[in-house]
């Protein structure tokens, strides 16, 4: 996890959102285009199972034996980052920044994936399915007593992922709708018929 903290800069961040773009953008055209076809569902449905195993490793991997630990719970926003802050240096600061920034990254892709997944899933549906799934880590965290923190802030930053998340899958989604229709024009357009032979 430290070690893509580190590796976040305003240029990956920025590369990051165009990369999930890109992916939606990339769906909806092929939804668009094969409608009958279940090969985006399925495609769509294997990535948001890949990246939910990926949320699941990097959140709950234990940093010390389980229940080793202490039940840690950070239940007010800006606990964790505003309290130890003011014992910390600029630059661990910073890292403590980068990591809500990480947080929020990782929700993303889950109601983005989540709409071609499974299309009848409103944004609502979406947005209540990220926030639940990250309380159920802080709380399996809390329980693991594995060296991690159950920190209300990592489930403000999934809010904040999910709506992103769901706001490009909008928005790709609206783009693609005007790329199809503007291609329709050419892929739908007869030939035009001969004109008959005078006799």
């Amino acid at each position: 996890m430290w070690q893509v903290v580190l590796a976040i800069t305003p240029t990956t961040v920025v590369l990051f959102l165009l990369g999930a773009l890109a992916l939606a953008l990339g769906l909806a055209l092929w939804a668009l285009r094969a409608p009958h076809r279940r090969a985006p569902r399925s495609t769509a449905r294997v990535l948001l199972a890949a990246w939910l195993l990926v949320t699941l490793v990097v959140t709950l991997a234990p940093t010390q034996p389980i229940g080793s630990g202490d039940a840690t719970i950070w239940w007010r926003p800006g606990e964790g980052l505003l309290e130890l802050g003011a014992q910390l240096e600029p630059g661990q600061v910073a890292l403590l920044v980068r990591r809500q920034i990480a947080g929020t990254a990782l929700f993303v892709p889950l109601p983005l994936l989540l709409r071609w997944a499974a299309p009848r899933w409103s944004a609502a549906g979406a947005f209540l399915l990220g926030v639940g799934l990250s309380v159920a880590i802080e709380v399996a965290q809390l329980l693991m007593r594995a060296g991690r923190v159950a920190d209300i802030d990592d489930v403000l930053c999934a809010a904040a992922g999910t709506v992103l998340g769901a706001a490009l899958a909008l928005l790709a989604k609206a783009a693609a709708a005007v790329l199809h229709h503007r291609t329709l024009p050419d892929q739908a357009a007869p030939a035009a018929a001969p004109a008959p032979e005078e006799a």
